[in-house]
């Protein structure tokens, strides 16, 4: 492999590694990549944007948990079965079945769900002054939202979150220690995705479940197992990506009090309020892939299985394309955030993730003025899904809608 001088270093298997620390920003000012115990890590916007497009490199979710040693079994098999993780022809296949039911038309059918459960979630604490917004808020709203769309009774709403997060565990560094609860979360929700597609199957619907089932192009329809699959994969990305990332929003507007009263006197910011939060507080601050084939980039030659870290939170802040202003609701950002990916992995969910966020912002903004912290914040790992695990917060207590 050939070099840039002075190469640097990032740990990216200690534990303590963060993405948004100032050792990643000084690699950064050094060179495009680094080293790893695993192989390159990119850092800068350009490079990370192209990479995420290139054809020549594939997923790394499965090689990242075989990167642990987990190489069989449920685990291993689910990761290797959904969309994100599946290449060529069948994600082709997949995910045009798929986006069927992800269009701007059919999110925006969603919306008034989304205000609704906002409102009643914040009537149990607006008066208060305070909340535990990670229990009080962002826990059950988008597992209420996605479960909601899906069609799935209410007395399985809590056994369908705690399956979601429990899913997410299988991108922090210490997958193998939650091997055992991943798998158990994997067994619990796929039989009730079976039992939930049998009964649609008497009895037909119009949730997001049946429409998975219906969907058909060419007389092609998606398998029980390719619908399990998928659904698993959305109740991960829907509820447990979905939850830390209004953690993470809430966070940073709470350490930026002038960006919320912005927010809160203008709610038509909400949707750009979703990518500036999304650019600078990622809840997926690293994605992975690994090199297909053997190709040089950028004057480094990349051999076939080398590993591929992608410091989405590094690239997402680079001040050769976003400046030196810092996280600002105000400002049209020239480049995009890369939050959700680039190329044939692009999250297809995106305008329902951006839904979700932007709908419960707009409210959030309104009803809790003058948000602060209220005490200690506690975090999940860096690496992985990424975000606050308990959040207290304070604000004006308000009544009413």
């Amino acid at each position: 492999m050939s070099e840039l001088t002075s190469v640097p270093f990032l740990n990216v298997r200690d534990q303590a590694f963060r993405p948004d620390s100032a050792e990643v920003a000084a690699a950064r000012e050094q060179s495009w990549y680094a080293h790893t115990p695993l192989g390159l890590a990119v850092l800068r916007h350009q490079e990370v944007s192209a990479l995420l497009a290139d054809r020549r490199l594939c997923q790394g979710g499965a090689e990242s948990v075989v990167a642990h040693g987990i190489d069989s079994g449920p685990l291993f098999d689910w990761l290797t079965s959904i969309l994100i993780n599946i290449e060529g022809p069948d994600h082709t296949r997949l995910r045009r079945l798929v986006s069927q039911v992800f269009t701007r038309r059919a999110v925006d059918a969603w919306r008034p769900v989304m205000r609704s459960v906002s409102n009643e979630l914040i009537d149990t604490f607006a008066t208060a002054g305070e909340c535990e917004f990670m229990a009080d808020f962002a826990a059950p709203y988008p597992a209420r939202i996605i479960c909601e769309l899906m069609g799935v009774p209410a007395h399985l709403h809590a056994a369908f979150r705690g399956w979601a997060g429990d899913l997410g565990l299988v991108f922090s560094p210490e997958v193998v220690q939650h091997r055992e609860r991943i798998e158990s979360a994997l067994a619990g929700l796929g039989q009730a995705v079976d039992e939930l597609i049998a009964e649609r199957a008497t009895a037909g619907g119009s949730d997001l479940l049946s429409r998975l089932a219906e969907a058909e192009e060419g007389g092609d329809r998606l398998s029980a197992a390719e619908l399990r699959s998928m659904v698993s994969l959305m109740m991960f990305a829907g509820e447990d990506t979905t939850r830390h990332q209004l953690g993470l929003a809430m966070h940073t507007f709470a350490t930026h009090p002038g960006q919320w009263r912005i927010l809160g006197e203008r709610p038509g910011l909400a949707a750009q309020a979703v990518e500036e939060v999304m650019r600078v507080s990622p809840a997926a601050p690293v994605l992975w892939r690994v090199a297909a084939e053997s190709f040089t980039f950028q004057g480094v030659d990349i051999p076939a299985g080398t590993f591929i870290t992608l410091l989405v939170r590094a690239a997402n802040d680079d001040p050769a394309v976003f400046g030196p202003d810092g996280f600002d609701i105000t400002i049209p950002r020239a480049a995009p955030h890369l939050t959700f990916g680039r190329g044939i992995h692009h999250c297809i969910g995106a305008a329902l993730a951006r839904a979700d966020m932007a709908e419960a912002l707009a409210i959030l903004g309104r009803r809790l003025p003058d948000l602060t912290l209220a005490g200690p914040v506690e975090w999940r790992p860096a690496v992985g899904i990424a975000g606050p695990s308990r959040l207290p917060l304070r604000f004006a207590p308000s009544n009413g809608h």
